[in-house]
């Protein structure tokens, strides 16, 4: 087995030239029963393999979850177990079966298949497609709609059109989609909605960090890359104390900086005396708040929404606890919002933690009355701030980044000679760069032995002379832990001698013997 992408909990695997997981099995002709499948039987997938001995009919609901063979591990019931109970037991689906076995989920209904192999399962089979075919049901994109009566062998139409369904949930998982793909589903689908509901903890967890855009909706409100974003705001800090916090619109381009609207913000402010200051903050949905060093993070650089300028109580309420984990009241002598149709929303909100507020009451924060309106503002509200040097917003930037991506661990960053500015030329002495490709601070080999001396995760490598990507076959041990996307620190003979970007999970690492486990960024 070769994984060849993550998303979520789960994985495409190529199992031969032809083969790829997620798989469906077909009961005509690649699952064979030993009188039935409450008591063994085979599955063919390229070659046969041995079923457990008691597959189906056990109870899934209490531990151990899965029933386990050689090579294959079977959940019985995830059709039909409580969303919530079948959260937990995806919790601990690697635990029991391991990465070396293929986790299959018998008689699931097609729409349920993204959201289960999104939590990790391998195989699926036709068993409720055939069942279904039976009683005079057509298959279209994983629904059920009546037979009209032009089609004559339900049975075939349907049995392809299940293969053209599982093909697209493992485009979508090779694409970085398939957590899109249940979303769609879950749309008129409650189980599968509250599946997904429940299982955002778990994907933030364990979950692979996969820097795909995010179409934002309000299901979006609980996508795990957002939610840990919105979380992770606590662990930040603004450039310095006393400053002016500036509220503007996001925008379509991302990251913001870059977009034709915040440039003409940015000619405009630098004009104004102590323009350093200003602390900009763009106000989105579904992130909340995004303070201007943390741009290049994912996922604030790597969504798009629908602008209405309509805001629901759900995403008030969030952008108000974003504000409350922003801490205005000490970090901020004052505010300027400059939002446009968010603008009264935010004002409020601002009120409510006790600071003094200024909304331009500007319908149309870009243009050039509403810039020459936030130059007026800006002059009038820097009045007495103190005078803040290139040098120390700098360093303040650098800090409040620094514990944004590596919390507790930020130490030797933050301790670091900094130089540069944002966005790109900000560098933390010979530990680290500004890097669009790992979304803030890219670590040098120098950031990398510091990294790991402060308890950083380290992958143990065999020894030979690494000159491109780890692979899990090249990896004796690791210390800590890490999810898919995360830096990692690649040692051996107890010298580091690379650092890159996680492709596996520590485990899947152990255990797998053919694929990329770190996509190498610095090597000796």
């Amino acid at each position: 087995m070769e994984p060849i992408s993550h998303e979520g909990l789960g994985r495409l695997l190529k199992l031969d030239s032809n083969l790829q997981t997620p798989h469906i099995v077909f009961s005509q002709t690649e699952l064979s029963e030993s009188g039935n499948l409450e008591t063994g039987g085979t599955i063919k997938i390229g070659k046969v393999f041995d079923l457990p001995p008691s597959p189906l009919g056990l109870d899934s609901d209490k531990p151990p979850y899965l029933q386990l063979s050689k090579d294959i591990a079977v959940i019985d019931n995830a059709y039909s177990l409580q969303p919530k109970k079948l959260v937990e037991i995806a919790s601990s689906f690697r635990t029991e079966a391991g990465f070396s076995r293929l986790i299959y989920a018998p008689a699931v209904e097609p729409s349920q298949m993204p959201i289960l192999a999104y939590l990790g399962v391998d195989i699926f089979d036709d068993l409720n497609v055939e069942l279904r075919s039976s009683t005079g049901w057509v298959l279209e994109s994983g629904e059920w709609i009546k037979n009209n009566g032009k089609i004559d062998d339900l049975f075939a139409h349907n049995r392809e059109e299940l293969n053209r369904w599982i093909l697209r949930i493992r485009n979508a998982l090779l694409n970085g989609k398939l957590r899109e793909l249940v979303e769609v589903t879950s749309l008129h689908n409650p189980r599968v909605s509250q599946i997904l509901y429940h299982s955002t903890q778990l994907l933030i967890d364990k979950g692979a960090k996969v820097k795909s855009n995010i179409r934002s909706n309000d299901l979006s409100l609980n996508h795990p890359a957002i939610v840990d974003f919105q979380d992770r705001l606590s662990d930040y800090e603004p450039p310095a104390k006393n400053m002016v916090l500036l509220i503007l619109p996001c925008s379509a381009r991302k990251p913001y900086f870059k977009s034709s609207s915040h440039k003409r913000f940015f000619n405009a402010l630098r004009e104004v005396e102590n323009y350093l200051a200003l602390h900009v903050v763009s106000v989105t949905s579904p992130l909340g708040l995004v303070p201007r060093e943390l741009e290049f993070c994912y996922p604030a650089a790597h969504y798009d929404i629908a602008v209405t300028g309509k805001w629901s109580a759900s995403e008030i309420e969030m952008l108000r606890n974003q504000l409350i984990k922003l801490n205005p009241k000490e970090h901020y002598a004052k505010a300027i919002v400059h939002a446009g149709s968010s603008s009264k929303i935010m004002t409020n909100l601002i009120k409510e933690l006790g600071i003094e507020v200024v909304d331009t009451r500007v319908e149309k924060p870009s243009s050039y009355e509403g810039l020459e309106i936030l130059q007026n503002v800006a002059r009038m509200s820097l009045t007495g701030v103190p005078l803040l040097n290139t040098k120390d917003r700098a360093h303040g930037e650098a800090r409040g980044l620094a514990k944004f991506q590596y919390g507790e661990m930020s130490d030797f960053l933050i301790k670091s000679e900094i130089s540069g500015r944002m966005p790109y030329k900000l560098r933390c002495g010979d530990f680290a760069a500004m890097s669009p490709v790992v979304g803030g601070f890219g670590l040098t080999l120098n950031g990398a032995i510091a990294y790991a001396s402060q308890g950083g995760p380290i992958v143990v490598a065999e020894d030979f002379k690494l000159i491109g990507d780890l692979f899990a076959v090249g990896v004796k041990s690791y210390k800590g832990n890490w999810n898919i996307g995360d830096q990692v620190v690649i040692k051996q003979n107890d010298e580091v001698t690379a650092v890159g970007i996680a492709k596996m999970v520590p485990e899947e690492m152990i255990s797998m013997n053919r694929g990329v486990a770190v996509e190498v960024r610095h090597h000796v």
